[in-house]
């Protein structure tokens, strides 16, 4: 039961409630969020956005990949100000600028450890092996039935 209600607050809540998921594939929050972890985030305005929050953003100057790191300066006001981010187990803030306009996502909580299993189960054959354990399951549960003796 529980396991169901992780996977439709994972897979479905996203697509219906103010929340995103993400995995963490990289060890800078380390140890605020461990490697593996699964974090929760939630819009946020830009102009609500403060020294200290963790927020999660597009890597500038990349296609793919999502960056969770700790603000740790704002720069400027309006539609000019810049935040600058550092991992908590980096000892340089990152290279990169972000511009603060529109809304962003900032850190809620997370899980250790579930983004393993999250990342896993978006694998073709982990998906696969999961339906096939299910089909295995149901089988054995109507064999099961069908070949238990009837009542006395």
């Amino acid at each position: 039961m529980l396991t169901a209600l992780a996977v439709v607050a994972l897979a479905v809540g996203p697509r219906l409630l103010p929340y995103r998921t993400y995995a963490i594939t990289g060890g800078s929050m380390a140890p605020t969020i461990p490697l593996g972890s699964e974090v929760i985030v939630r819009p946020v305005r830009a102009d609500r956005l403060r020294v200290g929050d963790i927020i999660t953003f597009h890597k500038p100057n990349a296609v793919h990949g999502l960056v969770t790191h700790r603000i740790v300066a704002v720069r400027g006001r309006g539609p000019s100000k810049i935040i600058l981010t550092k991992g908590d187990a980096n000892k340089l803030p990152d290279a990169w600028r972000i511009h603060a306009v529109g809304t962003g996502w900032r850190y809620a909580f997370s899980v250790p450890y579930l983004g393993y299993a999250v990342q896993l189960l978006a694998t073709a054959l982990a998906r696969f092996l999961a339906l096939a354990l299910v089909a295995i399951v149901l089988t054995a549960a109507g064999l099961r039935k069908l070949w238990q003796p009837p009542p006395a």
